[in-house]
C-alpha cells in the first residue's frame, strides 16, 4: 500500500487537511470526513470537525483514508501536522503503522478471487530529509507487528509448539547479533521445568522453549529478558472451558509478541542486550493430562499445587521467568501474556494491564507505551494479593484460589515468586491482544521503545 516516502511531489493528488475553526477556501465542503477534490490544482482537502482532537481519534481518520479506495493520494504530512494536537512524527507514525496494518500479508486459506480490488497507493510527502531514518524505523517495527499478528492468526492445528519453534528459527536466521536456541522436551526435562511439562502432559505435541538472544552491547552485562506465554490452544485442561473456546488460538500471543519485538530490536541495531523466551505448548485434555490437585515441582524447586488446570499460563511463565533470572542472568524481566479473564472485566479491550515491582520500571514502561501510542494501565502488585497463592496445604504455592477476588493481581504475585528478586514487569493483554478473530501484535512497539531506553 505504501508506494514510497518522498521529499518530492509526485503525480498523485495531494491530500491536505481542513480543520474546523480554521480559515480555508470556501469551496471546501464543511462536512466531517468529506473530501473535496480540486482537479485543476491536483489537490484534495479532507474536512475534519473538532471531534478529532487527539492521536486516537486521528487514527480513525487515517483508517478511513486508507480504506476509502477512491484514488491514489500523496499525503501532505506537513498539512496534517498543522492539527493542534499532532506533530510530524505522530502523523508519520499514524499513517505508516496503519498502512502496514491493513496491507499485512497474514495467514489465510481462502481462495483468492480472480479479480481482486485494485489496491490504492498512498505515498507520504514531507520536504524534510531528516525524517527518512524515522520512517525506516517505523517500517521495521510495523512489519514486525505484522509478523506477530501472522503467528497469532495462524490456526492452532498448524501453529503447534513444534511448528512455531521451527518457523521462528527459519524466520530469524541470518540477523546480525541474533541467535535462536530451541529446547526440546528432553532438554526441558533436564532443566526441571515441571510446570511447563505438567501443562504439556495431555498434548500430542512436545513442548518447546525458544530462547532468542540479541547482544547489541557486548560491553554491558545488563540484559532485559522478555518472556511470552505460548499456549497454542487452551482447552482449559480438565477444568475445561466447555463451549467457551472460540479465540483460544490467541493464547500464544505473548510469545509471538516478545519474539517479534526482539527481531525488530535486532534489525534496528539498538545498542542493548535483550533476550526473548517463548514458552510453547497447548493445554489439551487427554488420559495423560494433569488432573486438578496434582503437585508439581517447578524449575525453581518450589512445589505448586495445580488447583485449576485452566490457570495454566502462570505455570508455563513461572518456569520461563525463573530461566530468565537463573540461566540468562536477566537484570530486568518483562512477561507478556493473555493471562486472566479478570483483566478483561477490569480494563476491557481498551488498556493492557501492567504490574511493576518498582516505580522506575513502571515509569520507563509507561514512557515507552506513550511513545508507541499503546494504552496501558498500572495495577497493584501488593503482597496482600499473594496470600491466597500460599494457601495450599500440600505445596509451597497453588496456581489458583477461588478465595481471591482479584485473580489478575494474584496471578501477578504468583509470577513474582519466580523472579529471584530481579526487577519485574508483568503485562496482562487478555483484553487487548485480539478481537473478532484478528490479532493486533499489541506491545511489540512498546517493547522496542523500552529497549531504546537501556
Amino acid at each position: 500500500m505504501i508506494s514510497n516516502y518522498s521529499t518530492k511531489r509526485n503525480e498523485d493528488m495531494l491530500l491536505k487537511v481542513a480543520y474546523e475553526g480554521e480559515q480555508f477556501c470556501s469551496c471546501i465542503a464543511m462536512t466531517h470526513k468529506n473530501i473535496t477534490e480540486k482537479f485543476d490544482e491536483n489537490v484534495a482537502y479532507i474536512y475534519l470537525s473538532k471531534e478529532v482532537n487527539d492521536y486516537y481519534s486521528f487514527l480513525k481518520i487515517v483508517d478511513y483514508i486508507i480504506n476509502l479506495k477512491r484514488r491514489n493520494y500523496q499525503i501532505d504530512i506537513e498539512s496534517f501536522a498543522s492539527l493542534p494536537f499532532l506533530d510530524k512524527k505522530e502523523v508519520l507514525r499514524a499513517f505508516i503503522t496503519r498502512m502496514v496494518f491493513f496491507d499485512a500479508n497474514l495467514y489465510s486459506a481462502k481462495k483468492k478471487e480472480k479479480e481482486e480490488d485494485k489496491k490504492i497507493k498512498l505515498s507520504l510527502y514531507l520536504e524534510d530529509e531528516s525524517y527518512k531514518g524515522f520512517v525506516s524505523e517505523l517500517l521495521i517495527i510495523s512489519k514486525n507487528v505484522s509478523g506477530a499478528r501472522n503467528l497469532q492468526i495462524t490456526p492452532p492445528n498448524i501453529a503447534t509448539s513444534e511448528w512455531i519453534a521451527n518457523y521462528i528459527e527459519k524466520d530469524f536466521a541470518n540477523i546480525k547479533d541474533l541467535s535462536v536456541k530451541i529446547l526440546n522436551k528432553e532438554e526441558i526435562t533436564k532443566l526441571g521445568m515441571g510446570l511447563l511439562l505438567a501443562v504439556n502432559a495431555g498434548s500430542s505435541y512436545e513442548p518447546r522453549v525458544v530462547v532468542i538472544e540479541y547482544n547489541g552491547n557486548k560491553k554491558s552485562k545488563e540484559k532485559s529478558v522478555y518472556v511470552g506465554k505460548g499456549i497454542t490452544f487452551d482447552t482449559g485442561g480438565y477444568n475445561t472451558k466447555g463451549y467457551h473456546m472460540e479465540g483460544m488460538k490467541f493464547d500464544m500471543s505473548g510469545s509471538a509478541i516478545v519474539a517479534y519485538a526482539i527481531k525488530a530490536i535486532a534489525q534496528l541495531k539498538l545498542k542493548t542486550n535483550v533476550a526473548a523466551i517463548m514458552m510453547l505448548t497447548d493445554n489439551a485434555i487427554d488420559t495423560h493430562g494433569t488432573v486438578p490437585e496434582s503437585v508439581v515441582i517447578s524449575m525453581s524447586g518450589k512445589s505448586v499445587e495445580i488447583t485449576d488446570t485452566d490457570a495454566e499460563g502462570r505455570l508455563v511463565l513461572a518456569d520461563g521467568i525463573y530461566y530468565a533470572s537463573k540461566i540468562l542472568k536477566a537484570s530486568l524481566i518483562v512477561d507478556v501474556a493473555t493471562l486472566t479473564g479478570a483483566m478483561i472485566r477490569a480494563l476491557g479491550k481498551t488498556f493492557s494491564g501492567i504490574y511493576a515491582t518498582n516505580d522506575a520500571g513502571w515509569e520507563a514502561f509507561k514512557n515507552a507505551a506513550d511513545i508507541a501510542h499503546e494504552k496501558v494501565w498500572r495495577l497493584p502488585m501488593h503482597k496482600d494479593f499473594g496470600k491466597t497463592n500460599k494457601a495450599s496445604l500440600v505445596a509451597d504455592l497453588c496456581n489458583y484460589n477461588s478465595a481471591s477476588k482479584a485473580d489478575s493481581n494474584s496471578a501477578a504475585m504468583f509470577l513474582n515468586e519466580f523472579t529471584n528478586n530481579v526487577d519485574f514487569i508483568h503485562c496482562d493483554i487478555a483484553g487487548t491482544s485480539d478481537d473478532k478473530g484478528m490479532g493486533f501484535g499489541i506491545l511489540v512497539s512498546t517493547l522496542v521503545e523500552l529497549a531504546k531506553q537501556k
